[in-house]
């Protein structure tokens, strides 16, 4: 009988700057790639990217067998390199720059696999799920690819970072080994925990972004559960930390109006606990409809470029704020960014604009291309 096959492949980074420092083994940054038993390289499958937590590389997801419950689904599963980056491209005193993991998600991987492996082309069959730091990039990056990703799950998620009482990037800094590697900057990962570089990499003040998407929210509550019997491991980090993140992410899901499922839990951040949330998020439903083409939608970002649903945005220089994008039928409003910028639409039409400005995004023919946006003609 045919069984899953687990090949490992390197992705290099050539879109983000990722040095081998951050990596622990040498070379270009790998991926664990779970092909489905009785693969076919002529039929396409649904994809579900994995992202691992902090302190693991990309083999974390198979050494403890936690994509078991992905077999029955017929789908590819990747596990890629994430280190332990928070899935960002850290601030560094402004300067951005290195490591660049969301650069490197978002622009090596997902367009590698998609060379690489015959997925499905909808939205519908692309599924994002994380677990603790992975659970914070499948929440932020879903957002940040939304034309993509139809399913976003994010299990035992650090989807909060700036929850009252927590001390985010000092600690995000450190555990990601910064000092040891060079990087002495207290804030390095997201900059201030005020600032707006965190509040644009934070799940809970982004929550607009997975408004046509299906997302599914599991966390333990701290207190033991029967998975873990009396060993129970990561209790307070769950109970004190992860918990209260989730009562407030999902409040944040609901009012932005998005379809949400949330299961909490006894439980810790331990195995037992995220096999379980792995299991419910299956049996939940990976695969479903969604919206494909929405007139309306709204994106929040600090991102220095980016494709949001048929639109591609890029700013002549990283922006110094939160900038919202607000599509209204052909009107693509873009709030303030202390940058110009440009849109590429999916019929290679271009719009360049200062900003803030509301733009016509052409559907077709593109009779003012490469025109700069509230200029003379």
């Amino acid at each position: 009988m045919a069984k899953p096959r687990l090949v490992t492949i390197t992705i290099p980074a050539v879109h983000a700057e990722i040095d081998p420092k951050w990596l622990g083994y040498p070379g270009p940054p790998r991926a664990n790639v779970l092909l489905p038993a009785g693969y076919d390289p002529h039929r396409r499958y649904p994809l579900i990217v994995a992202l691992h937590g902090l302190n693991c590389i990309y083999s974390w997801w198979q050494q403890w067998k936690l994509t078991d419950p992905f077999e029955k689904l017929h789908a590819i599963v990747v596990m890629p390199e994430g280190a332990s980056g928070w899935y960002t491209d850290w601030w560094n005193h402004g300067e951005r720059g290195g490591p660049e993991w969301e650069t490197y998600e978002l622009d090596d991987v997902i367009p590698t696999i998609l060379k690489r492996y015959p997925i499905l082309p909808q939205r519908r069959w692309h599924a994002l799920v994380g677990i603790s730091m992975g659970g914070l990039g499948a929440a932020y990056l879903g957002g940040r690819l939304p034309g993509f990703f139809g399913t976003v799950a994010p299990l035992s998620g650090f989807v909060d970072p700036q929850l009252a009482g927590v001390v985010a990037d000092p600690a995000m800094t450190a555990l990601s080994f910064a000092p040891l590697n060079g990087n002495y900057n207290l804030f390095a990962v997201d900059g201030q925990p005020s600032g707006y570089y965190m509040t644009g990499h934070n799940p809970t003040r982004l929550a607009v972004n997975m408004r046509q998407t299906r997302v599914f929210v599991s966390s333990g509550d701290g207190r033991p559960s029967a998975h873990a019997g009396l060993n129970h491991p990561g209790s307070e980090e769950e109970g004190a930390v992860i918990y209260p993140m989730n009562q407030q992410y999902v409040p944040a899901l609901v009012a932005a109006g998005v379809d949400v499922a949330y299961q909490p839990h006894t439980g810790g951040h331990d195995i037992p606990d995220f096999m379980a949330e792995v299991k419910a998020f299956v049996k939940w439903g990976v695969f479903k409809p969604v919206v494909t083409h929405p007139r309306s939608w709204i994106n929040r970002t600090v991102a220095t470029h980016g494709q949001l649903w048929d639109v591609g945005y890029r700013f002549s220089k990283p922006p110094t704020e939160v900038v919202q994008f607000k599509r209204a039928g052909s009107r693509l409003s873009i709030s303030t960014a202390g940058s110009a910028v440009t849109i590429t639409t999916a019929s290679g039409c271009v719009v360049h604009s200062r900003t803030p400005a509301t733009v016509k995004v052409p559907s077709h023919s593109c009779p003012d291309r490469d025109r700069a946006a509230g200029q003379p003609r």
